[in-house]
């Protein structure tokens, strides 16, 4: 028992936190007689100077503050109604003026005559740098026309997208650090402000949001962005985190925190108590949970098996137990119900195990404990030549599949390095491999899958741009998936079927891979991905298998 921790990696870009942007408007109809701001990019404080407008609407309404004020000061022994109504339409008319957008010390300027230009100024509201200019001088703006977009750059987003699947390790508070390729070596920090309570059902993952600090401005929009959190996982599956404890929070702006109580330097609401939120866990409180390390579950899309080993038996006696699992923290399952805190599981090996089971008939991943036609007795001698009772496999066509393997895989690396020219050698390879299949063992329905997995490969026209080649390279994936699944790989290497949401416009793409590092052949974010699907070679005389790391397996 220990609370293992995950390590989830999101990957994203940088991108402007749109609490702190403001859009400058006109207030008024009126023509641009002077742009201050004329390029994008410029940076400006609050309070500077952006454009002069000549307004006649405007002029009208300095003329009626002026007139009210006259009258104002003008009545001496009017009656008291006189009196009022006076003093009403003199503050009419500074509303009006405050509402077209002027400061204080402008309204009191034109009201004392102190004010005598037929232009007025308009000043930033806040601090940042002109994103978008949309007016230029001479332009004659209506009103609710836009001038410029400023934004605060010293408060960043980092907008992610995480798979369903990481989902349930991740928190509203959570610490994040990331990397950009910007700057090889430091390691940025932020916490996750906003977790999208929806599922993309395309590309089956949620928006995730890091609320960054850019004092320094290092960072700029637009970056890419590689993120890791590492969440503590606890027996229900809570992540504890204390990190807000005792903090307080604004509840529509989580990126308003304080020590004490106040009110939300956004929007001006109360801030509620981070516990309040249920954001906050108390480890001491909770109880370690019992874990397993990943290589000791054999799954079958239902079921999920770990062998046991008999300790009172005379010789190396197992047994299979059938287990409910809980989060994956890392190298660790969470186990909710199956295992007892002390028992000794099989964490290499456990596969050959299970065959042997199946050839016996007894108990296995297969074959669940409660079978009528299995053996009562469910110890197995490791020391059986398990290879020569096996079911034999026609071994020659995978073994023919390997420079169809080979072509393809140095392909995706070449792509994923961004090298046109090394690709198209390995897609003359691919297309090749292709007419040396020895597909003599193939039953009907395997050669008819065989043949339109061929027709999908050859149906993609040779590459001119590195566009044209990764659009082209996802059919071929597609169909070099299906093939291993369908018929394995023989050699020493695992492989990872690797997805990526992000790729072709969000639509998503898988692709077969070496290594443990992701390497994605589709977009210029070499490392946007995650491994799905571990594809381990053919032992001999054994047929495929699989270990899905999201929870599925298949025997075939």
């Amino acid at each position: 028992r220990f609370f293992p921790t995950a390590e989830v990696r999101l990957y994203g870009r940088v991108t402007y936190d749109e609490t702190s942007v403001a859009r400058i408007t006109a207030y008024f109809p009126g023509r641009i007689d002077r742009l201050f701001v004329n390029y994008m990019g410029v940076s400006i404080a609050k309070g500077d100077h952006i454009a002069e407008i000549f307004s006649p609407e405007l002029l009208a309404a300095f003329e009626e503050l002026r007139q009210a004020k006259r009258s104002a000061e003008a009545i001496d022994a009017a009656s008291e109604f006189v009196r009022q109504t006076t003093t009403d339409t003199l503050e009419a008319a500074r509303e009006k003026l405050r509402l077209f957008g002027l400061l204080p010390e402008q309204i009191r300027a034109i009201e004392d005559g102190t004010f005598q230009s037929d232009r007025l100024t308009i000043y930033s509201p806040i601090g940042g740098v002109v994103t978008t200019l949309s007016a230029r001088e001479g332009d004659y703006l209506n009103t609710g026309e836009p001038i410029a977009t400023v934004a605060d750059l010293s408060r960043l987003w980092v907008d992610m997208e995480a798979y369903e699947s990481q989902l349930p390790l991740l928190r509203w508070g959570q610490d994040v650090t990331f990397t950009v390729e910007a700057h090889p070596g430091e390691v940025f920090s932020g916490r996750i402000s906003f977790i999208e309570p929806i599922v993309n059902e395309k590309t089956r993952t949620a928006a995730v949001r890091v609320a960054v600090d850019n004092a320094d401005g290092h960072l700029k929009p637009g970056m890419f962005a590689s993120a890791v959190v590492h969440a503590k996982v606890a027996a229900d599956g809570v992540i504890l985190s204390n990190s807000l404890a005792g903090k307080w929070v604004g509840p529509m702006h989580p990126t308003s925190i304080s020590d004490a109580p106040g009110s939300c330097e956004i929007c001006g609401m109360d801030l509620v108590r981070a516990e309040s939120l249920g954001v906050v866990s108390d480890p001491t409180s909770t109880v370690a949970p019992l874990v397993i390390p990943r290589s000791a579950v054999l799954f079958t899309g239902k079921r999920s098996v770990v062998y046991v080993a008999l300790p009172e038996a005379d010789s190396p006696t197992y047994e299979a137990k059938e287990v409910v699992l809980g989060l994956r923290a890392g190298e660790w399952y969470v186990v909710r119900s199956g295992l007892r805190e002390g028992e000794e599981v099989v964490t290499r090996g456990a596969f050959r195990i299970d065959s042997a089971m199946q050839i016996q008939a007894k108990a296995s991943m297969m074959m669940p404990g409660d079978n009528p036609d299995a053996d009562s007795d469910q110890d197995m001698d490791p020391n059986m030549d398990m290879s020569a009772q096996a079911e034999p496999m026609n071994h020659a066509v995978a073994a023919s599949l390997s420079p169809l393997y080979e072509a393809y895989l140095d392909g995706q690396d070449a792509l994923a390095a961004r090298d046109v020219s090394a690709y198209l050698p390995a897609f003359e390879a691919i297309r090749s491999a292709i007419d040396n299949i020895d597909t003599g063992g193939l039953s009907d329905a395997d050669r008819s899958f065989w043949n339109e997995s061929v027709d999908q490969i050859l149906g993609v026209s040779k590459p001119e741009t590195l566009e044209q080649a990764r659009t082209g390279f996802e059919p071929i994936s597609s169909a070099i998936i299906t093939i291993e699944r369908r018929f394995g790989h023989i050699g020493d290497e695992t492989w990872n079927v690797t997805f990526c949401p992000m790729a072709f416009d969000n639509a998503g793409a898988s692709w077969l891979q070496r290594g443990s590092t992701v390497k994605n052949p589709y977009m210029n974010m070499p490392r946007c991905g995650e491994f799905q699907d571990e594809r381990r070679p053919m032992p001999a005389s054994m047929t495929p298998t699989t270990t899905d790391t999201t929870g599925e397996h298949t025997h075939d």
